[in-house]
């Protein structure tokens, strides 16, 4: 009777060892686990403070005992504060950041969707900085300031390579990972995306960032490769490091430093927002082709212009339309306005 009651309790043992593996590397097949994915607010909220404490706290202490090292630094410590939190929360470190092949029609598609951002964002910037241009003005100060006394090289190090890797382990990787068991990948895309824009430390900025915080979410979703978000992170950044500088060599050439300032805190003309803005009209196009590229060979990507996809077709020309329309409005009421007032 022992034996059996020995016997009996070995097999209850070993089921049960058993039903618990199997419960646990189901668990292991997503990043969090049930709980976590039932509430995702938890862990997001955590290391969202965490990641505002580093950015509005730590990082300025970093930057006065470091100096440009010290920026270096505080995006290295981002990154580690979103990996610690997928190893302490044990999730899958696979899928909270998912490095994969890199594909050309992925790498053209990241490019081309950054131009489409870049269009929008100019005129949200431009139309910002018509009707606040001290406060526009002054939100790029600091930027501006470090990348002119530094080389290039290192403004592209500081201000493009890794912000573009630690960011977006941070943001994209680790904090967006929070939201990937709610019902709408929306969701997370949304409020990540804002919260990226808000930790960018000015009002003034937040939107245009915000925007790209969108779309590089979005295209972490569609294609399960942060390599892509890092690419698109580092070519928004490194244009405005090589514009930035090549305007400074500019004003050191001719000697216009001081004019140069001069004109920027005048408002900016009404028919230069409504030009932005008629350029602006290729955006749609350019994010409609991006998105393609980076969802090519997949079910109903197979064409650039399927039948099946009228509706965005249409919604594409309609938005070209909108942006041409106000862009010829804007210049026609900055043409009415110099004429009314001589």
């Amino acid at each position: 009777m022992d034996l059996d009651l020995g016997t009996l309790t070995a097999h209850v043992r070993k089921d049960w060892k058993e039903q618990v593996d199997r419960f646990m590397n189901e668990m292991r097949q997503t990043a969090w686990s049930r709980e976590h994915r039932k509430k995702p607010y938890v862990t997001a909220v955590i290391l969202a403070v965490l990641i505002v404490a580093e950015i509005f706290i730590l990082s300025g202490i970093l930057g006065y005992l470091f100096g440009t090292a010290g920026v270096v630094l505080h995006e290295i410590v981002l990154a580690l504060i979103g990996i610690l939190m997928i190893l302490i929360m044990r999730g899958r470190m696979k899928t909270a950041f998912p490095f994969r092949k890199l594909k050309w029609s992925g790498i053209f598609g990241s490019l081309i969707l950054w131009g489409g951002i870049l269009l929008l964002t100019s005129v949200v910037t431009l139309t910002m900085a018509y009707f606040f241009p001290d406060q526009m003005l002054n939100a790029s100060n600091g930027v501006d300031e470090l990348m002119s006394a530094t080389p290039m090289w290192i403004d592209l190090l500081v201000v493009a390579v890794t912000p573009a890797i630690c960011e977006e382990i941070a943001f994209r990787g680790a904090l967006l990972t929070c939201f990937r068991g709610t019902r709408s990948k929306w969701t997370g895309i949304i409020i990540v995306g804002l919260f990226f824009g808000a930790c960018h430390g000015s009002v003034w900025r937040m939107v245009p960032t915000a925007i790209l915080g969108l779309v590089m979410g979005y295209v972490l979703f569609e294609t399960e490769n942060i390599f892509y978000c890092m690419l698109i992170h580092f070519t928004n950044n490194a244009f405005s490091v090589i514009l930035t500088n090549a305007l400074v060599w500019l004003e050191r050439l001719q000697g216009t430093g001081a004019q140069a300032v001069d004109v920027a805190t005048d408002r900016l003309p009404l028919a230069s927002v409504g030009i932005y803005m008629i350029f602006a009209t290729i955006a749609p196009l350019l994010l409609y082709i991006g998105n393609y590229l980076i969802h090519r060979g997949q079910p109903g990507y197979t064409k650039v212009f399927p039948r099946e996809k009228r509706g965005a077709l249409w919604g594409m020309l309609g938005a070209c339309a909108v942006l041409f329309g106000c862009g010829v409005f804007l210049i026609s009421a900055a043409v009415v306005l110099q004429v009314i007032l001589g």
